[in-house]
C-alpha cells in the first residue's frame, strides 16, 4: 500500500508555479509566430506583396497581446491549483497534530 507523502504536494505546486512563471511568455511568442507568419500569408494572397511585412508585425504585436492575455489566465489556474495543493498539505499538517 502507497504511503502518503506530503513532499509529493509540495513538488507538485512548485513545478506548478514553475510553469506558471513562463507560460504567458511562451503563449504571447507562439501567438506572435502564428500572427506573424499566418497574417503575412493571408495579406500577400490577397493584398499587395509590398505591405506583407508590415500586416504580418501587426498581425504579430495583435496576437502576441492575445497570446499573452490567455497565458496569464493560464498562468493563474496554475497558480491557483498550488495554491490548492498546499492548502490541502497544510490541513493534513494541522490535523494530523490533533489526532495523536
Amino acid at each position: 500500500m502507497t504511503e502518503y507523502d506530503s513532499k509529493v504536494l509540495y513538488e507538485f505546486a512548485d513545478r506548478l508555479y514553475s510553469r506558471a512563471a513562463w507560460i504567458a511568455w511562451g503563449y504571447a511568442f507562439l501567438a506572435a509566430l502564428l500572427g506573424f507568419f499566418g497574417g503575412g500569408a493571408a495579406v500577400a494572397a490577397v493584398g499587395s506583396r509590398d505591405s506583407t511585412v508590415m500586416a504580418g508585425v501587426t498581425f504579430a504585436v495583435l496576437f502576441a497581446a492575445i497570446g499573452y492575455s490567455v497565458g496569464r489566465e493560464k498562468g493563474f489556474a496554475l497558480r491557483l491549483q498550488a495554491q490548492t495543493a498546499l492548502c490541502q498539505a497544510q490541513i493534513e499538517a494541522n490535523t494530523r497534530g490533533r489526532a495523536n
